[in-house]
């Protein structure tokens, strides 16, 4: 009998092996109660709109999804580790063993262990609608870590920013970070240490997420020289530091100068008013075009001493402030953009938007 199931275990092995081999994905039986997105087509990157009970969410193929798991205490990692093991039967699985994008959507998981995908790596880690997920092992992604290229959360109860920064910053070829309506309450000083990172999204105006975010600290974006896009949304964000926006120069394979290459950076949050700028806060941008976007906040003028010198710093920098009180009324205070900010003559010309001053 023992033999008969040693022998009958491995024939599954063996079995199980040759499907994947001459598939993208694994049997869904071997990895229950995750699945495995097939790819018919000749390129591994076709993305599709995988279907949810709220959203359709942009998925490449050769990806595994795990979703609607109601079992809190399911061991996650040992289905990587027994997927690991079976390709491990074969000597140059390297191809194998990587795959597109890892989902966890709609679960009651509220732990990441250690090493969660045994020997399998994943380029995009997406963590969707996990309300009850509130930590995740500061090795979770140990194997993984130099193939992450986008880390994106919504809707779970992350809040440790010591131990997700930490884990952020193993990711060296990242290239987007997106965390919407978590719990991060902080982000540390020089949280970020990226030569790949283009996009970092803590919120999106369009679809209104936010993050809890009351405290930004020094140099948390200083080492990202190729910041494309920068999205700090938070109904409790009262003060922008001095520090907390400053960016090191740009890569010097790009051209300072082109404005295709403009730094973007929206800032969003119905605390922050017209005091809430630091001198200095809005000038360390090393000689960059800055597209400069405030939404819904509570700013009712343009401090000359924080926004004039803002707009000074490049030639081709740029101001929104649409949905913000300083939209619906001009302040005399503000009325230094007017003459040489708004000109009206020609609306490309103008590098405010949104403010009533550029109307009279």
């Amino acid at each position: 009998m023992f033999q008969t199931r040693i022998f009958s275990t491995i024939l599954f092995i063996i079995v199980q092996y040759f499907i994947f081999v001459h598939s993208q994905c694994p049997s869904n039986v071997l990895i229950e109660p995750c699945l495995c997105i097939e790819n018919n087509s000749s390129t591994n990157n076709e993305m599709v709109l995988y279907p949810t009970l709220t959203d359709m969410i942009p998925i490449r193929q050769k990806s595994i999804v795990c979703e609607n798991i109601k079992n809190s205490s399911i061991d996650l990692r040992s289905i990587f580790i027994k997927l690991s093991t079976i390709l491990a039967t074969n000597n140059q699985s390297y191809n194998l063993t990587n795959f597109n994008d890892f989902l966890l959507h709609n679960t009651e998981i509220n732990h990441l262990p250690e090493n969660i995908f045994g020997n399998i790596t994943f380029s995009y880690i997406i963590l969707y609608h996990n309300t009850l997920l509130n930590s995740i092992d500061i090795n979770a992604f140990n194997n993984t870590r130099n193939y992450v290229e986008v880390f994106r959360t919504l809707n779970t109860s992350l809040s440790d920013s010591k131990t997700l920064f930490t884990i952020i910053n193993e990711f060296k070829n990242l290239r987007l970070l997106s965390m919407e309506n978590d719990k991060l309450k902080s982000i540390p000083d020089n949280a970020f240490n990226h030569s790949e990172l283009r996009y970092i999204w803590f919120g999106a105006h369009y679809i209104q997420t936010s993050q809890p975010i009351d405290h930004i600290g020094k140099y948390p974006f200083y080492n990202v020289p190729n910041l494309d896009a920068l999205r700090i949304f938070s109904p409790v964000l009262t003060k922008i530091g001095k520090y907390s926006l400053a960016i090191n120069r740009r890569s010097t394979l790009i051209d300072d100068d082109d404005l295709n290459n403009m730094l973007y950076i929206e800032i969003a949050g119905s605390m922050l008013n017209a005091s809430s700028f630091e001198p200095t806060s809005l000038t360390r941008f090393r000689n960059r075009a800055v597209f400069l976007r405030l939404y819904n906040t509570s700013i009712d003028y343009l401090d000359e001493n924080i926004f004039q010198p803002f707009l000074e710093t490049h030639p081709a920098s740029l101001l929104g402030v649409q949905d913000s009180n300083i939209s619906r009324t001009c302040d005399s205070r503000s009325l230094w953009i007017k003459d040489e900010y708004c000109t009206n003559i020609n609306s490309r010309e103008n590098r405010v938007y949104g403010t009533a001053c550029c109307s009279l």
